[in-house]
């Protein structure tokens, strides 16, 4: 279970709680990782200036908001950072992969969908998140499986 997770308290002035789990189910862990994707991508960072692995004080993508959509250049460079984020930050998804493409209704809007596999147990799935990318707008993302 990530950090943040660990240290949330949905309910301050309740003092008989549950004790929190050291495992999730498959659902539970869809949602946290969704939830640490979210972080992730609404976090901005420095462009590392050597090729050392990224560490926490680097947590985040770099500032993406001038580059353009219909840029294909543009669009690649993006899809390895967030594969490059999502493999320091969350290890959890296993074989990340990115591809950002223009929204058709929208050119100068993004689509960000975000594919691997999660495993629980013996159990390994793939799963898929999709984002819309908009300069200056909070990352939303959406479990592919439920849209």
């Amino acid at each position: 279970m990530p950090l943040f997770e660990r240290l949330e308290d949905n309910a301050p002035f309740v003092a008989d709680e549950a004790l929190v789990q050291r495992t999730l189910g498959a659902d539970a862990l869809r949602q946290s990782v969704r939830a640490e994707l979210i972080r992730l991508l609404n976090t901005r960072r420095a462009k590392a200036r050597d090729k050392r692995p990224l560490d926490v004080l680097h947590y985040g993508l770099p500032d993406w908001s001038a580059n353009s959509a219909a840029r294909s250049v543009d669009r690649a460079e993006l899809e390895r950072d967030v594969v490059e984020a999502v493999r320091a930050f969350e290890p959890r998804l296993q074989q990340p992969r990115a591809q950002v493409e223009p929204d058709p209704e929208a050119p100068w809007r993004l689509r960000l969908r975000i594919t691997g596999s999660l495993s629980a147990g013996d159990h390994a799935w793939p799963v898929a998140y999709v984002a819309q990318l908009m300069d200056g707008q909070p990352v939303g993302i959406v479990d592919e499986r439920l849209a």
